[in-house]
């Protein structure tokens, strides 16, 4: 096997190639730091936060590859992941996880106790994550945990305690990400019914879309009403705003449960995301 093979099919285990997964996961996170403080995070925490981020996010791709390795080689969408052509060794992805996982954790010596506490239990939810999907008919839950995380991890780190209003944004952010993880499993559902994994759209079944709106709803209620308790300048709204609108968009993409356009719906949530942590700059910095 050629060398640039094996640097191409680490590059690929790690979805490099797809960022869209670790701007899912920054956005809430930064937005996280500038509500938690008042519009004044500590630099060297964010840098921190999202080197941590891109870490985690290619060790949690590593081991959902390593778990779904029986499965990936029935599905078209997967079938060429390096884990089931053998570019990469099950053995090398371990290490490379273990690797990544081990620099994650010199992150954390910058940080106090609550911090590494609280980082063992996201590591945690991240490895058990990828296994729900074949006892939990809505394994989507789990990930929505595992990625609004990073919310709880800077409230700790911040603040060193797990404050009301860390909460609230985890809920709204646990919400959101129902929603477009729902939005995914549309997109999957066949393949996930052909090699017998679940799902919140396969559990929802036809009222898939009325969750999928309602998890939308319930996150953008709570962002917004955050927004009015804590006093954040009028500009924060336009998140909120954004929000409304791109909820209909998505919802024109996937009414018709077509699987192209559902997974567009998923990734149009960076825009979602985006709007988020513009909302929540100019919401605390003006």
């Amino acid at each position: 096997m050629k060398y640039k093979d094996k640097i191409f099919g680490f590059y690929e285990l790690i979805r490099a190639d797809k960022p869209i997964g670790t701007l899912l996961l920054l956005w809430p996170t930064l937005s996280a730091f500038l509500v938690l403080t008042e519009g004044n995070p500590d630099l060297l925490l964010i840098t921190l936060f999202v080197l941590g981020t891109l870490l985690m996010r290619s060790a949690g791709c590593i081991i959902n590859d390593y778990f779904d390795m029986e499965f990936d080689g029935s599905v078209d969408r997967t079938k060429n992941r390096p884990l089931v052509t053998g570019v990469i060794k099950p053995s090398e992805a371990l290490v490379l996880f273990f690797l990544l996982i081990m620099t994650s954790c010199c992150l954390l010596i910058c940080m106090n106790w609550l911090t590494i506490k609280v980082a063992a239990l996201g590591l945690g939810l991240a490895i058990f994550y990828p296994l729900t999907k074949r006892f939990f008919a809505i394994p989507q839950l789990f990930l929505g945990l595992a990625f609004s995380w990073g919310i709880i991890m800077v409230s700790a780190a911040e603040l060193n305690q797990i404050n009301p209003i860390s909460l609230v944004l985890f809920i709204s952010c646990f919400f959101w990400i129902l929603a477009y993880d729902t939005a995914y499993a549309m997109s999957d559902k066949e393949d996930d019914v052909k090699v017998g994994l679940r799902s919140s759209a396969l559990t929802f079944g036809n009222r898939v879309v009325h969750f999928f709106i309602s998890f939308h709803l319930i996150a953008l209620g709570v962002w917004s009403w955050l927004g009015y308790q804590l006093n954040l300048h009028p500009l924060f709204f336009l998140s909120s705003l954004s929000w409304a609108f791109l909820i209909i968009y998505q919802y024109k993409l996937i009414r018709d449960y077509d699987r192209h356009r559902c997974f567009l719906a998923f990734k149009n949530n960076n825009w979602v995301g985006f709007s988020l942590f513009i909302g929540s700059y100019l919401g605390t910095s003006l």
